[in-house]
């Protein structure tokens, strides 16, 4: 353990001493006090407006993207929608979905989802389901 605190202090020292050593000469000291660096305001804002241009470049990809997302969603024929909903208690639902041409009742709580039976729906003259 003695060894290692020795050899820990000698190479403080040296290393201390080549930092004197370096920090009187004139020609570093010169380097140092003369290399102030100034930012040129031009790269600064070339680099912002770069930056920029990456923000509008990736926002025009990104909905080009999910564009091309919404088209595949028409090839699902048999999407369900849901109809109509009637609330009958605190987290107690009753849905009519619509799947195709079927339609069914469907009772929903916090903890399930229950088929109940299926639906007939009627039209009314002007086109729309009732």
């Amino acid at each position: 353990m003695a060894k290692v605190i020795l050899s820990l202090m000698l190479l403080n020292s040296i290393v201390f001493a080549s930092t004197e050593a370096i920090s009187k000469s004139e020609e570093v000291s010169q380097i140092v006090n003369s290399s102030h660096y100034e930012p040129n305001y031009f790269t600064m804002i070339l680099g912002l407006f770069f930056v920029i241009a990456l923000i509008y470049i990736t926002g025009f990809l990104y909905q080009k993207l999910t564009k091309v997302n919404l088209k595949y969603e028409n090839l699902y024929v048999n999407k369900p929608q849901i109809i109509s909903t009637t609330s009958i208690g605190q987290g107690r639902n009753l849905h009519v979905v619509k799947i195709g041409d079927d339609c069914c009742l469907i009772g929903s709580t916090q903890n399930s989802i229950t088929y109940l039976k299926d639906v007939k729906l009627q039209e009314d003259g002007d086109g729309k389901n009732s």
